[in-house]
């Protein structure tokens, strides 16, 4: 009889390999990118520095966009024919009725492909969840890759710390209309809609372009070297005060909408600060 030939134990060569080829921010983006969009996808495209959890970013940060922009154009679209049939704020209908009847067919056309594309992201993030897993940096389908193609010309004059300025600027404006603007009509929703994009786009970058500015873009021979975990962890720490005392010492219904407005506060002192300084020593 032939010798039987026996089988050593498999090779797990592969494994170290693949756990050295993926990473954890790879894997997981794509699922936070779900509830948080563009915004999720952007601020881990800007901050990472594995590669593959820079790849796995950009394919989010493509599909999140694509489906930002269907958004925009759906809504867009819904609002201005609620405007210009007389359905909106103004009450004047100026649409000619053979656009009116045109646009009456195609919004709702919009709003189902927005609904279909919005479940079918729930779909295709997971399957990249899945694929990072395994370490392929999955693109997603029907997708273009803009991030690709517009990044390399997108540049802010005087860097990062300039978004850290347009912050400064404009947080306070917006605080300020909501709580001392008017309580109805276009300019109550608008200033909602503002208050909304402060707090989960504008902050959340502003506090990205802070941590680059001060961790990665600055001269290594700067004359100022800002402690970057003290201007955005003071803000998270006094807002986490405020709740505790909020929901301890008063009869607030609701401490943790005080303790975004205490966090809203608490950071734009801390970018003030930043800029303040950034200003004074890049002149000195």
């Amino acid at each position: 009889m032939p010798p039987q030939q026996t089988q050593g134990p498999p090779s797990t060569a592969e494994g170290p390999k693949l756990l050295e080829e993926r990473s954890i921010g790879g894997i997981f983006v794509h699922f936070v990118a779900i509830p948080t969009g563009a915004v999720g996808a952007g601020l881990v495209y800007l901050v990472s520095t594995n590669e593959f959890t820079k790849r796995n970013a950009r394919n989010a940060l493509d599909w999140h966009l694509t489906v930002l922009g269907l958004t925009v154009v759906t809504f867009g679209s819904l609002f201005a024919y609620a405007e210009l049939t007389g359905q909106g704020a103004t009450d004047i209908a100026v649409l000619p009725s053979p656009l009116t009847t045109v646009a009456s067919v195609l919004i709702p056309v919009l709003l189902s492909v927005w609904m279909l594309v919005w479940f079918w992201t729930f779909i295709v993030g997971f399957i990249a969840m899945g694929k990072a897993t395994f370490g392929t940096a999955w693109r997603y389908p029907l997708t273009p890759a803009l991030v690709d193609r517009f990044a390399p010309h997108v540049s802010l004059p005087g860097g990062w710390p300039l978004l850290i300025v347009v912050y400064t600027v404009l947080a306070p404006l917006i605080i300020g209309t909501v709580f001392f603007g008017p309580r109805d009509g276009a300019m109550f929703f608008a200033s909602g809609f503002a208050l909304i994009g402060l707090i989960m786009v504008l902050t959340p970058f502003a506090g990205v372009a802070m941590y680059l500015h001060g961790e990665r873009t600055r001269p290594a021979d700067a004359a100022w070297h800002p402690s970057v975990v003290v201007y955005i962890g003071a803000p998270i720490v006094v807002a986490v005060t405020g709740y505790v005392l909020s929901a301890t010492f008063t009869d607030s219904i609701n401490p943790a909408g005080d303790a975004v407005y205490v966090l809203l506060a608490a950071f734009w002192v801390s970018s003030l600060v930043y800029v303040v300084r950034w200003l004074t020593t890049s002149r000195s």
